[in-house]
């Protein structure tokens, strides 16, 4: 068995941050004023989304990260995602709209390992789809049988 995360479906609550908002929200991030503008708009893009998002154990349960979206909510998510690509380090479509929605739309687009985090404070749970599983410990080892002992064979030599 391995190891799946608890899948929760949730209302994302973005909207309405200010710059300011989301200055102090990313401080110490070395972001500009223009990363600051494309995460407002992505917010907005992402407010009132109901999606599944999961929790996972390795980061302590500190973030819900994005598992898939509804068909219907696709031109909303794309939009959320390019604003978000803005803000990425290595952006592949930096002021690039067009090529990504073009991506987008032959299916090309790849966020290259980036997972989609939200932060608590800005979810709503509605239900729990699946609660987490988790691999049973395995027992530890049980050490090894005792080995019989047969009489030992004296080793010696043969007197002629």
């Amino acid at each position: 068995m391995t190891y799946q995360p608890k899948i929760i479906r949730c209302r994302l609550n973005m909207a309405c941050k200010t710059i300011p908002e989301i200055r102090e929200r990313y401080a110490g991030q070395g972001l500009t004023y223009r990363d600051f503008e494309n995460i407002q708009r992505a917010n907005e893009q992402f407010d009132g989304l109901i999606l599944p998002l999961t929790l996972w154990e390795y980061d302590d349960y500190s973030a819900y990260h994005l598992f898939t979206w509804d068909t219907a909510d696709d031109e909303r998510m794309m939009m959320a995602l390019y604003y978000s690509e803005q803000t990425h380090p290595y952006p592949r479509y930096k002021d690039a709209l067009d090529a990504f929605k073009a991506a987008w739309a032959a299916g090309e687009y790849d966020s290259g390992g980036c997972v989609i985090v939200f932060d608590p404070r800005d979810v709503e749970e509605i239900e729990v789809i699946s609660e987490e599983v988790k691999p049973e410990q395995a027992a530890p080892p049980s050490p090894p049988a005792p080995r019989k002992q047969g009489k030992k064979k004296k080793k010696g030599r043969k007197r002629k």
